[in-house]
């Protein structure tokens, strides 16, 4: 009986002290949590020689009267632009790369080379309830013009109509592994319509050529294809030199039959390529060019089909297997992005 009474009172006693805890830490009020408070921070200056550093922002955390995780976001401003997300953190304090830095201010309007006056805040979040914001600290930034750029654009009437916010402009894709080369596949079907490219979808820096043309002719500010049919292109900065020429795309692996390149060609179909399994397995495409100087490393031009979607390895690691039966057609609509296998 005495140990049942003490059970009972004890129970009694934790239950109380649990109600307590609980008591103890209320949400507060949006207008009463306590924002966070960035701690101060030298000035940011990247060159072409500390692009692999890295750089820390600390800060005092917030207070929304709950011991919980707060998730931490930094945002840059410059101007009246808009703010602009540089990474996420939890805890007190999170690191940047120097180089992932230095494209997030450039994309947020800091000018290579042009020191400039930056604005820095967190945005503290509270699970889906709310976000509150530290006051920004201003900083002296500087940024380095990369030597190659990070994406390259093609448009025209066949891509994306002369508008850049159409989704049917070409984004070309970086080889593997090869900074400063870009690739894409397209079905040309008129070679009287014009294209050309710019790294920024956006007018303003746009080009028809970069001193050394191969495969195709110039006029009117715009490039040309001689006649209609698939062509790879092929940009390389290291050379200053853009290359056309017509298009090889291969299958590679047991389902094709083997592991040789240059043994498994797609074959075009109108503005189609298609080419057909021969056995079961897993599922690889590649691209080739004499200008992308890859050799035998075919996996650096390499995409698959993966929902519908042409998924381009680009820089990547290892894609996401796609196993297919014997006998099935695999079809790729390069300028639309799709691909089917039935």
């Amino acid at each position: 009986m005495k140990k049942t009474v003490l059970f009972i009172i004890l129970a009694g006693v934790l239950f109380a002290s649990c109600e307590k805890d609980q008591d103890m830490y209320k949400l507060l009020p949006e207008d009463q949590a306590e924002k966070p408070v960035l701690a101060a921070h030298d000035a940011i200056i990247v060159t072409e020689n500390n692009m692999g550093d890295m750089t820390t922002f600390r800060w005092q955390k917030a207070d929304f009267g709950v011991p919980t995780d707060i998730e931490y976001t930094l945002y840059v401003k410059v101007g009246d632009g808009e703010a602009a997300a540089v990474t996420t953190a939890f805890g007190d304090s999170l690191t940047v790369v120097l180089e992932d830095l230095n494209k997030i201010l450039i994309a947020a309007g800091v000018e290579p080379d042009s020191p400039t006056k930056a604005q820095f805040f967190l945005e503290a979040a509270y699970k889906d309830l709310y976000k509150i914001n530290s006051d920004a600290i201003t900083l002296d930034v500087s940024t380095f013009k990369p030597l190659f750029p990070d994406a390259v654009y093609m448009i025209g009437q066949e891509f994306g109509e002369w508008n850049w916010n159409n989704p049917t402009i070409a984004e070309m894709i970086p080889i593997n592994g090869n900074p400063g080369k870009f690739w894409a596949v397209r079905y040309f079907a008129n070679p009287e319509s014009g294209f050309k490219w710019n790294t920024v979808k956006a007018w303003g820096g746009d080009f028809f050529s970069l001193g050394t043309d191969v495969g195709f002719t110039t006029r009117d500010g715009n490039a040309f294809v001689s006649e209609a049919g698939f062509y790879i292109i092929v940009i390389d900065y290291t050379a200053n030199k853009i290359t056309i020429e017509p298009a090889q795309v291969y299958g590679m692996g047991d389902c094709f039959g083997g592991w040789n390149t240059g043994q498994y060609p797609f074959a075009a179909d109108g503005n189609v390529m298609k080419i057909t399994t021969s056995n079961e397995g897993e599922l690889r495409i590649y691209a080739n060019a004499s200008a992308a100087g890859v050799g035998g490393d075919w996996w650096r031009m390499e995409f698959v089909i993966l929902d519908g979607k042409i998924a381009y390895r680009g820089n990547g690691n290892d894609q996401e297997r796609v196993r297919v039966d014997a006998g099935k057609v695999v079809t790729l609509d390069f300028n639309n992005g799709t691909g089917t296998i039935q």
